[in-house]
């Protein structure tokens, strides 16, 4: 079983894990910009941000090469969506958007003036 899972894939695994819960953070926040409207957009944002900001996160902080860093960015891009997923099923990520803010103001439908 050694053979199989070796130290430098959990290495690759781990820090991947780290960098898929940034990568996923700065999906949620990319999401509220007015461009971000279909899946397929979130798709491509995912795959940028998972090797635009994986590659220079392994250089700093883990200081691996290349390929490493690719491999890293790779399994990020493949985890940050299910880590989204299964913390949204475990209602552990409670989205309300900005507009269900108790400061802002509500308007009856009875109140509201056609215009």
């Amino acid at each position: 079983m050694d053979v199989l899972v070796t130290q430098k894939l959990l290495d690759i695994l781990m820090i991947s894990i780290t960098l898929s819960s940034i990568v996923m953070a700065a999906i949620q926040k990319c999401k509220s910009l007015p461009f971000i409207k279909k899946e397929w957009h979130i798709f491509f944002l995912n795959l940028i941000l998972s090797f635009g900001i994986g590659i220079p996160f392994v250089y700093s902080f883990y200081e691996k090469d290349l390929v490493m860093s690719i491999w890293i960015s790779l399994f990020s891009f493949i985890g940050a969506p299910g880590i989204y997923k299964f913390l949204k099923s475990q209602n552990i990520i409670n989205y309300t958007p900005k507009s269900m803010n108790d400061d802002s103001i509500k308007v009856d439908k009875d109140n509201y003036i056609d215009r």
